[in-house]
């Protein structure tokens, strides 16, 4: 290990062009296990444990005639059986040994197996039987590929539809399954395996190969892959658990007891209940549904749902339910750094691959890798970095859970790292590198790999936050490290404030950032800025930023019969909606606003921050109701007109026209050419959790600067359809809950933590769609959703001091508002506490009957709640209006919203 490290700390400062080595020794801390994987709970178990109906052999290996191989292998087909009497076929693997010409390229195969026009529709799953046989790469991932050449073509046009990637992480027989129900299978052609070696060049001693063994066709009862409904016996709830105070509800159909049970675990034997209700009949936009609502259960403990005979799989309520998910996310993230010995996956890796200015070099060895493949970036990087700390301060503040505040530090310092050391003068950096392949680590051979460093402000504006904000917490830990942070963070600025967003400073459209996003984004890096140094050019950069945000708000109703406002568009002018479709910063104007408000009270423009905060926040739980009882955030408000931006060529990810607008259309109507979808418009890559888990973000921080516990609330949901409570009743994190499913980690393999790009709709509709096959984008390992959600969970954690600073709960500040018959509003602020309290009326889009008493005085006696009022008028109409009332001396506050 001492040697591995000296070799990385030379080859991290080839060429170096400003940063002092920072790999200090708290980051290479000494390797650890990572977290086991709990096998039976996964849906692969589930699925290997179904009932089989029906059954054919579609081959058994003995017509060696039927496959046909091409690429870097050999094809065989041993005499030896396996598995006692099982026939197979063998590839070996040619692997890439000098000498080599100068580019080479990874070993690939393509193994074809014909089928004359066959009728699959009477079965649903294909079984595969497969020997992996390999050392040198942490895994062996296999592409099994379906053709059907009838009415409907697979795979479909973007190569998504019938392709599934299994990854295979030991040596033995095992059984694979692909459930095919949601494909069309009346004319099947072809079956394809395909597989590449991302290893570049072998070492002496690896070997690469696999046998496949008998493949049936086979009949099961399928798992539910699109729509809302919930497969009868199953319930959709949040297997993470519930936090004591929070709303609790399960989701089923096709229950036939009228009342369901929950049941401590351990009590289940002797039939126990510890509440007992009726199970609900909802309708709403989604369709029929039964609902199980035990919010009255605050009792901490471990517990079961019981209708009938059928019987949930058991769930925690208590206010460390989230904890686990955050622990896995970490052992993810651990599992997936670029750089470290992490066992069971890989050695210290990419030591020769290098960000570049001209003639000076940087190796990118470091930080985490970036997705499903082994690509790395500073906003990815950057954007864990930052919320890992502001995670951790959030709990170091509170003095809860120091064992996770030291880990949460632990890893976000490996990540800052390396945002402070692969960067060169005047703000170039990585935003994102693209890279697929383990490399040898030798710098001068045929594996070495380059990414030129480019000048771009959302990169360089997400390395200051993430530098500032390590700043202040590394502190009193780490001074040195804290005060190279702040050095780097102040030069990212400034680089930044005059940096130009556009083609030329891209590596990548998909990290693109529009005028109001890169606003947004540059305020949470000034105020940490400013919160780091107290100097007031960082304070006056957000104030003049916040103000491009509140101008590309909507900020007057849009559509007739769904009238919504509050959105946003990508920049002042308001021609262009605010869209994203993959990665998605939905929370950057919202996260950014908060801490305006919070850091800057007394503000002339603290209202209209206030106010356009509360506008999106209210648009949220407006088109939350579109989707319930899930209440999962739609992602967008679109128009039909607006697919006349797409090239009818096809754009950058094959849409086109007519497509863009049949999506649209798919949505659901506000009128007047106006939609809110569910899942976004997209074509090629698809997966919302980057939209979702962003918004819910931007939800979250807004309902604890408020106060708002149903925005809180609604938060929480988010994270709960991301663990179980959704219609196919799997949990998406790997190894979180139950029945979650293996995902498209094809360089890593599985890690316990893991989440994917997310559930996806097909086709033009809008409805969830969540297949067993695994594939790419949607079911692909990304950092960046596991950034989000560990930024998310900073606001769904309980505080210790009640809701959240500055807020007031029901019973001692309440703002209510009625409407008469001329348009005079009146509010009355309901106060209880004792001695002499000022409070102050502050409002958007109302004017005061008598400005002279915006604020008011009352002296309060101890169990006597006391009224105050104001009366208002709405200046306009076609706009929400907003007022909150301050208590003066405190942080509290009160807020009133109508639409």
């Amino acid at each position: 290990m001492d040697t591995l490290r000296k070799l990385l700390v030379t080859v991290a400062t080839i060429g170096a062009a400003t940063s002092p080595n920072l790999l200090g020794a708290q980051s290479l801390a000494p390797p650890r296990a990572l977290l086991p994987i709990d096998f039976p709970n996964s849906a692969e178990y589930g699925w290997l444990a179904k009932p089989v109906h029906a059954s054919r052999v579609l081959d058994d290996m003995t017509q060696p005639a039927n496959w046909k191989l091409t690429g870097a292998g050999t094809l065989s087909f041993p005499d030896a059986p396996r598995l006692s009497d099982m026939r197979a076929l063998r590839v070996d693997m040619r692997l890439n040994r000098p000498p080599l010409p100068e580019r080479p390229r990874l070993p690939a195969i393509n193994l074809r197996r014909t089928v004359a026009n066959e009728d699959w529709s009477a079965f649903n799953r294909i079984s595969i039987w497969i020997r992996p046989d390999y050392t040198g790469v942490p895994v062996l991932p296999l592409q099994l590929v379906m053709h059907n050449d009838g009415a409907v073509k697979v795979p479909d046009r973007y190569n998504r539809e019938g392709t599934h990637v299994i990854t295979l992480q030991k040596n033995g027989w095992q059984q694979v399954t692909w459930e095919i129900e949601p494909l069309a299978r009346d004319r099947v052609t072809l079956i394809e395996i395909g597989y590449f070696v991302n290893r570049m060049i072998a070492n002496p001693d690896d070997r690469v190969a696999f046998e496949v063994g008998r493949i049936e066709l086979q009949k099961v009862d399928p798992d539910v892959h699109t729509g809302w409904s919930v497969a009868p016996g199953k319930f959709a709830f949040s297997h993470s658990g519930y936090q004591v105070d929070s709303r609790k509800s399960a989701i089923a159909n096709g229950l036939t007891a009228s009342h369901f049970d929950v049941v401590r675990v351990g009590d289940i034997a002797f039939g126990e209940s510890v509440l007992r209700k009726s199970v609900q009949q909802v309708t709403t936009p989604t369709g029929a549904f039964q609902q199980l609502d035990f919010s009255e259960l605050t009792t901490p403990g471990r517990y079961v749902l019981r209708v009938g005979s059928a019987i949930s799989k058991p769930f925690v309520v208590n206010d460390t339910a989230w904890l686990p998910s955050i622990w896995k996310s970490l052992n993810f993230y651990y599992g997936n750094r670029c750089g470290f010995d992490v066992p069971g996956v890989h050695g210290i890796d990419h030591l020769d691959w290098f960000a570049t200015l001209g003639d000076k070099r940087i190796t990118m060895s470091g930080g985490w890798h970036d997705a499903g493949d082994l690509s790395q970036g500073v906003i990815n990087t950057g954007e864990g970095t930052y919320a890992m700390f502001a995670l951790a301060e959030r709990l170091m503040t509170e003095g809860r859970h120091p064992a996770l505040v030291d880990r949460l530090i632990e890893e976000a310092t490996w990540g800052l790292d390396w945002v402070l050391r692969v960067r060169f003068d005047g703000g170039y950096r990585i935003g994102f590198g693209s890279h697929n392949f383990w490399s040898n680590n030798i710098v001068g051979d045929a594996d070495d790999r380059s990414v030129e460093a480019k000048n771009n402000p959302n990169a360089n504006y997400i390395s200051a936050a993430a530098g500032a904000i390590g700043a202040r917490v590394l502190r009193t830990r780490d001074p040195a490290r804290a005060a190279e942070a702040l050095r780097i963070a102040r030069d990212d600025w400034a680089h930044a404030i005059v940096g130009i967003e556009g083609p030329s400073t891209w590596h990548t459209p998909a990290f693109a950032a529009a005028r109001m996003e890169l606003a947004s984004i540059g305020i949470t890096a000034s105020l940490e800025l400013w919160r780091a140094t107290g100097e007031a050019q960082y304070r006056d950069k957000a104030v003049e930023l916040a103000r491009i945000v509140m101008a590309s708000q909507q900020v007057t109703r849009v559509g007739s019969t769904l009238p919504l406002s509050g959105f946003f568009y990508t920049g002042p002018d308001r021609d262009t909606i605010f869209h994203q479709f993959h990665r998605a910063a939905d929370q950057a104007p919202i996260v950014a606003l908060t801490q305006l408000i919070d850091a800057l009270p007394g503000h002339a423009d603290w209202m209209p921050w206030y106010a356009t905060v509360v506008r999106y926040a209210e648009y949220q739980k407006r088109t939350a109701r579109v989707t319930a009882p899930y209440e999962v955030l739609p992602a967008y408000v679109y128009r039909a007109v607006d697919s006349v931006q797409v090239p009818d060529s096809g754009g950058r990810y094959l849409e086109k026209q007519s497509e863009y607008a049949e999506q649209v259309r798919a949505g659901t109507p506000m009128g007047d050419g106006w939609y809110l979808r569910t899942f976004p418009v997209w074509f090629q890559r698809r997966g919302n959790y980057g939209v979702l888990l962003s918004q819910a973000k931007g939800l979250s921080a807004a309902s604890r600067m408020r106060g708002d516990r149903d925005g809180l609330e609604l938060a929480t949901r988010q994270a709960e359809w991301v663990v179980g409570r959704n219609p196919f009743t799997q949990s998406t994190m790997y190894g979180e809950g139950y029945d979650w499913a293996q995902q498209y980690s094809v360089s890593s393999g599985d890690m316990v933590g893991t989440l994917p790009v997310g559930m996806q709709s097909r086709g033009t509709s809008d409805l969830p769609y969540y297949p067993s096959q695994n594939m790419y984008v949607y079911k692909e390992v990304w950092v960046h959703s596991s950034n989000r959600w560990l930024w998310l969970m900073e606001d769904l954690l309980p505080h210790a001091q009640g809701p959240a600073q500055g807020s007031a709960s029901a019973d001692t500040l309440a703002l209510t508002s009625s409407t008469a018959a001329n348009g005079d509003i009146t509010l009355r602020l309901t106060v209880s506490g004792a001695g002499m309290h000022r409070y102050t009326l502050r409002t958007d889009n109302l004017r005061l009957r008598t400005p002279a008493q915006a604020t008011q005085s009352v002296t309060l006696q101890a169990g006597a709640p006391a009224t105050l009022t104001w009366t208002v008028r709405r200046d306009r109409s076609d706009a929400p209006w907003v007022a909150v009332v301050l208590e003066e001396g405190s942080r509290r506050r009160a807020d009133r919203y109508e639409h």
